[in-house]
């Protein structure tokens, strides 16, 4: 578990030194949601996965309640900043290809982004802080840190549907929307959609192009969904395993044994560590800054 926060933490680092010293990468506007991706990374592999796997290593607590009530709000905080964030790239697709004259007269701003990011953290804030500070006022048992179902029971449904569920069903909602766009629209979709996701391109044109532009945006663009459908299957599989425990220990607590819990902790844990390598794997500009990076070529291009 070392070894997988400390290549979570090295990876999404270089997933920040590669945005910061590329200039493509960084005048596409769309990539600031993989920053804020790559910050809730850091976060979970620099305190989350240390201190969760301490813990599991000494067989209880080993700090006092308040680094527990600290860990608490960052580790859920973090998971829930990262498929609000999933969402925000769902929905930015969505309306670029069911809508794109709006979404190029109203969403062309990095501004504008950075608004939603902002808006992803304050639903952060309304949806984890009172069941956080409910749980911290209430419960305390030395040597345990965790978030019990048991103990805070009027928020779990709250917690799970405005925290996972709902989030899940909109992210599926628009991918198989944008889906169905593309499949209807085929070589039209090249005039539809927005900035490719690490691509230096411009978005497309209304103008006419001759086929073979058309169809190397179409490919570009088609890269794009394929990259953004891998970072939300990698989420559903990595994820699922932990919110399915969480839902059957709400309505069945002794049907989840502690073992079954770990590992299901453990396995959301993997999410970290998968971003930066399906950054990599889908984006031609980013696999460029990272090799410069490594080979110690950072901001010479």
């Amino acid at each position: 578990m070392w070894v997988t926060a400390a290549a979570t933490l090295l990876g999404n680092i270089l997933v920040l030194l590669a945005f910061a010293s590329d200039r493509k990468l960084g005048k596409i506007n769309f990539n600031l949601y993989i920053v804020n991706l790559a910050i809730t990374d850091i976060c979970v592999s620099a305190i989350g996965m240390p201190l969760y796997t301490l813990g599991l290593y000494r067989g209880s607590w080993p700090f006092d309640q308040v680094t527990c009530a600290f860990w608490i709000l960052l580790d859920w905080g973090m998971t829930f900043l990262s498929i609000f964030t999933l969402v925000a790239i769902s929905v930015d697709r969505y309306w670029a290809a069911c809508w794109p004259n709006s979404y190029r007269k109203l969403n062309v701003t990095k501004f504008r982004t950075l608004v939603t990011i902002a808006v992803a953290w304050l639903c952060v804030i309304l949806i984890w802080v009172p069941p956080w500070l409910k749980d911290r006022l209430t419960y305390s048992e030395p040597g345990t840190c965790k978030w019990s179902t048991n103990n805070n029971r009027e928020y779990v449904l709250f917690v799970a549907i405005a925290g996972y569920h709902g989030p899940s069903c909109i992210m599926i909602f628009c991918y198989v929307k944008v889906y169905r766009v593309m499949q209807r629209s085929g070589t039209k979709f090249v005039s539809k959609i927005a900035p490719a996701f690490g691509s230096s391109q411009p978005g497309g044109s209304l103008k006419p192009a001759g086929s073979s532009k058309k169809q190397s945006q179409l490919t570009k663009e088609r890269r794009l969904f394929v990259s953004l459908s891998y970072i939300l299957i990698a989420y559903l599989v990595t994820w699922s395993p932990f919110h399915i425990t969480f839902d059957i220990d709400y309505f069945k607590p002794s049907a989840v044994p502690f073992e079954w819990y770990c590992i299901a902790y453990l396995t959301s844990y993997g999410n970290s560590m998968l971003n930066p390598i399906l950054y990599a794997a889908s984006s031609h500009d980013f696999r460029t800054a990272f090799k410069r990076i490594l080979t110690c070529k950072i901001f010479k291009n």
